[in-house]
C-alpha cells in the first residue's frame, strides 16, 4: 500500500495539518480508491449488531494491526430504531494495540460500556451508560432505545513517531510497561493541541499523518441465561490514500462544510451539528468532492440486490432463528425527525448526486414514499419480497420448477431490524429477543432458506444492507448458538 505521511519531522508536510487547525477533512493529495476488504482489514470499520436486551451482552474488540503507527479513531454507537447517536467517544491506539469493552444492560435498562483497557481515550473515562438521550424519540422508552444497534469506527489520521521528541502524540499513546502514559491532563492537552490554529511545529508537534489500513474488529454477542453465544468480524473498508478526518470530542456547535457530513438532520438544521458529530460515514473520506458522493460511494460497495440465507424453526431442537437487516448507510440518505409532529416522526431526506443510485425522482436511494413508510415512528422498507425453500426444495406449488419457492412481501422498518422466522409474533421470546426493530414472517416450512428481494420500488442497483441469521437451538440441557453471515447477490 502506498502511504502518504505528513508527520515525519518535515516541516512542510505537518504544517498541512497545523495551519488547517485539523479540525475537519484534510485532503489527501493522491488519488483513492476504497474497497470491501474480506479480509477484514480497513481504515473504518462496522460492527453490524449489538444488544444489551434480555440477559444478552456485547463484547467487542478493536484490533490496530500496524505495528509502526498509532491510530486515532471515532467510535460511534447508533441505534436500531432510526439510526440515532446514542454514544461516541475516541480511542487513541498505539501499533500493534488491542482495544476491548463490553456492552451490557445497567440497573435502569440502558446500555453501559465497561473497559478496564489501558489504551488512552478522550474523555479519558468512557465507562458510562447511555443516558445522553436529547437525540433520541422522546415519545417512546429511551433506556429502551439504547439497547441496540450497530457500531462505526473510523480511523481519522495515524498517529507517527517523531524522531528526538518525547511530547509528542505518539509518546502520549504508545504503551510503555502494558500501559499507555495518557492521564486526564495529557487528554485536555490534546484537545487543545487539535484546535488551536497553527498550533504546532515541526519539531514539537504531536505526529499526524492521514489514516491508513490495519484495523480488523471482532465481536460476541453472549446470553448468559441461554448460555448461547454469536460471533463474528466487523465489515472492513478499506481506503488508500485516505483524508485525515478529525473533530474534537466535544459539543462546541460547528459549521458543516460539503465534505462533512451527508445526515439530512444535520445538513437542514433539524439537528444543530455539535463538533462531536463528526466525522462520519458519509464524510469524504477518499477524493470525493462532497459527503453525497463519500456516501454514495460507500453504498454502492454494500449494495446487493438480494440477501439469502439459512433459518431453523424445529420445536424439536427448540429452534428459533432471528435474520438481521442492519443498513449503517441509509442515515446518510433519509432520517426521522422527531420534531416534525408529536404523532408521526416525518423522514427527512438528503437529495442524491445522481452518480450511482439517482432515480428520476432525483432523491436517490430510500426517496419519497415510494421507498419508505412510517410505521410506529420507524422508517420503513416498503414491500421488500422474498422467497422460501426447505431444505429438500419442497414448495405449496403444484408447478413444477428448479427452484420453487413462497413468495410474499412485507416491510423492513428500523435500522439495525431484525426479523424472526415462525416466531408467532413480536413480543414471543426469540434467538436475539430483539425489541427496538423487529417483526416476524411465517413460511411454510420449519428449516430452509430465504431470499429477500432488496430491488423493489426503483431501488433497482439494491440497497445497502449487511447482517447474518442468528439461530439457536438446543440438545437437552444444552443450547447452542450459530451465527451465519448473510450471501449475496
Amino acid at each position: 500500500m502506498k502511504r502518504n505521511v505528513i508527520a515525519l519531522g518535515v516541516a512542510t508536510a505537518i504544517s498541512v495539518l497545523a495551519g488547517n487547525a485539523f479540525a475537519g477533512v484534510i485532503d489527501n493529495p493522491a488519488v483513492a480508491t476504497t474497497t470491501v476488504n474480506p479480509e477484514g482489514l480497513g481504515n473504518r470499520l462496522v460492527f453490524p449488531y449489538f444488544t444489551t436486551q434480555s440477559d444478552n451482552a456485547t463484547l467487542i474488540n478493536i484490533v490496530n494491526t500496524d505495528t509502526v503507527y498509532g491510530k486515532a479513531l471515532k467510535v460511534r454507537f447508533r441505534g436500531a430504531g432510526n439510526s440515532d447517536d446514542i454514544y461516541d467517544f475516541q480511542v487513541l491506539m498505539s501499533p500493534g494495540d488491542i482495544w476491548t469493552a463490553a456492552v451490557t444492560q445497567d440497573a435502569e435498562g440502558y446500555s453501559q460500556l465497561a473497559t478496564s483497557d489501558k489504551t488512552c481515550t478522550i474523555p479519558s473515562n468512557v465507562n458510562a451508560s447511555f443516558k445522553n438521550v436529547n437525540r433520541l424519540d422522546s415519545t417512546k422508552d429511551t433506556a429502551a432505545q439504547t439497547r441496540e444497534g450497530y457500531i462505526e469506527v473510523i480511523n481519522m489520521f495515524d498517529i507517527v513517531d517523531i524522531a528526538g521528541t518525547t511530547t509528542d502524540l505518539f509518546n502520549r499513546v504508545k504503551h510503555v510497561n502494558g500501559v499507555a502514559p495518557c492521564s486526564g491532563a495529557a487528554i485536555d492537552a490534546l484537545v487543545s493541541e487539535f484546535t488551536s490554529v497553527g498550533g504546532t511545529t515541526a519539531t514539537s508537534g504531536p505526529g499526524y499523518a492521514y489514516p491508513t489500513s490495519g484495523l480488523a474488529g471482532d465481536w460476541i454477542i453472549l446470553n448468559q441465561a441461554n448460555t448461547a453465544a454469536w460471533s463474528g468480524s466487523a465489515l472492513a473498508l478499506a481506503t488508500t490514500n485516505a483524508n485525515a478526518v478529525f473533530w474534537p470530542q466535544t459539543d462546541a456547535t460547528i459549521t458543516l462544510a460539503a465534505t462533512d457530513s451527508a445526515d439530512p438532520l444535520l445538513v437542514y438544521g433539524k439537528v444543530a451539528p455539535v463538533s462531536f458529530d463528526l466525522p462520519d460515514l458519509s464524510t469524504a473520506y477518499g477524493d470525493e468532492a462532497n459527503a453525497l458522493l463519500a456516501r454514495d460511494n460507500v453504498t454502492g460497495l454494500l449494495a446487493s440486490t438480494s440477501v439469502l440465507n439459512e433459518y431453523v424453526s424445529d420445536d424439536t431442537i427448540a429452534a428459533v432463528t432471528d435474520l438481521l437487516f442492519s443498513q449503517p448507510m441509509r442515515r446518510y440518505y433519509v432520517a426521522a425527525d422527531y420534531t416534525a409532529t408529536t404523532g408521526t416522526a416525518l423522514p427527512v431526506r438528503h437529495v442524491s448526486t445522481g452518480t450511482l443510485f439517482g432515480t428520476t425522482a432525483g432523491d436517490g436511494l430510500y426517496y419519497t414514499s415510494t421507498q419508505t413508510t412510517v410505521v410506529d415512528r420507524l422508517i420503513c422498507l416498503k414491500g421488500v419480497s422474498f422467497r422460501s425453500w426447505d431444505r429438500e426444495e419442497t414448495t405449496t406449488s403444484t408447478q413444477f420448477v428448479i427452484s420453487p419457492g413462497v413468495s410474499t412481501t412485507y416491510n423492513i422498518c428500523g435500522e439495525a431490524a431484525v426479523t424472526s422466522i415462525n416466531n408467532g409474533g413480536v413480543t414471543t421470546g426469540s434467538a436475539l429477543n430483539a425489541a427496538v426493530a423487529r417483526n416476524n414472517i411465517e413460511v411454510p416450512y420449519v428449516d430452509g432458506w430465504l431470499d429477500f428481494n432488496l430491488t423493489a420500488n426503483n431501488a433497482t442497483n439494491g440497497l445497502p444492507v449487511v447482517g447474518a441469521s442468528f439461530m439457536r437451538a438446543s440438545n437437552g440441557a444444552v443450547n447452542y448458538g450459530f451465527a451465519f453471515p448473510h450471501k449475496s447477490r
